[in-house]
């Protein structure tokens, strides 16, 4: 853990934590624990942090973001969760940019590459957990789902919760952009979404491949269905067959729209073209 409550409700992060100045009675930062958490200083390479004794009253809850190792989806609903309470509290904001231009076969390759070794020069690699516990000289970045699903099953969530991601222009917290594909297609039709690329996730429940697209569909809900689009000029770049697809749980990448077709029968689709548009969760 590297955020804690304090006796007066506010959060404390390891790195800020003195004891002399807040007092030695913190508790776990998840409201559904709040269990007695102690300061652990920094040493021998290891960050300074929280955790529990492991014994008495000072056990994580089962539920807590901190108890276990979280599947992708529970770190997903935490993270939401956490960054809330540490943005309340004006805990430090790391601003990650957010470019998947590598991954996108329309781009020109030439210029693609280019911008690649330029990216290289003057950017550090991919996002990763030691760029989020110290101070770093300039943003770090995302640039592909598999640095999304490392980062989500990898890093733990209340140091996830203080990503900030720049893209199109917009800053916008990490937890907005990652969702459901249930909460995004109500977000959709509620007018609650931005014009940026989103990840969305859920499990594939159906294939549908005519002569000019294709269709990968997410199981259907009450509020409406939600479809990953592929066009023909891109089926060279998506082969990805159904038996490997219908039934998986994947995260996938691309600008949201609502179906317009049949407003009746509320469908929300995203356009991908390759398979790098998709994770396997």
């Amino acid at each position: 853990m590297h955020s804690a409550l304090l006796a007066d409700g506010k959060v404390v992060t390891a790195k800020d934590y003195d004891e002399k100045m807040h007092g030695v009675r913190i508790v776990c930062m998840d409201k559904c624990c709040n269990v007695p958490v102690y300061f652990i200083p920094s040493s021998k390479g290891v960050i300074s942090h929280f955790k529990t004794s492991g014994k008495g009253s000072s056990v994580h809850k089962e539920e807590c973001g901190f108890s276990r190792k979280l599947t992708f989806q529970e770190t997903v609903a935490k993270v939401s969760e956490y960054q809330t309470s540490l943005r309340e509290h004006g805990i430090r904001e790391i601003v990650v940019k957010l470019n998947l231009n590598s991954i996108d076969p329309d781009i020109d390759v030439k210029t693609n590459e280019r911008k690649q070794r330029e990216k290289i020069e003057k950017e550090p690699a991919d996002l990763d957990e030691d760029a989020l516990k110290e101070d770093k000289p300039t943003p770090q970045s995302i640039g592909s789902l598999r640095s999304v699903k490392k980062l989500f099953t990898s890093v733990e969530p209340d140091l996830l919760a203080t990503i900030i991601v720049s893209v199109k222009g917009e800053r916008i917290p990490i937890s907005e952009l990652i969702r459901h594909h249930d909460i995004a297609h109500v977000a959709v039709w509620e007018d609650k979404t931005l014009n940026v690329p989103y990840f969305i996730h859920g499990c594939i429940e159906k294939v549908i491949r005519r002569k000019k697209v294709w269709y990968i569909n997410f199981t259907a809900t009450e509020n409406g269905f939600f479809s990953l689009i592929i066009f023909d000029r891109h089926f060279k770049h998506f082969t990805l067959k159904d038996n490997e697809l219908i039934g998986k749980e994947v995260l996938a990448y691309g600008m949201l729209k609502r179906n317009e077709f049949n407003k009746e029968k509320k469908s929300t689709e995203m356009i991908i073209k390759t398979n790098r548009y998709i994770e396997f969760l």
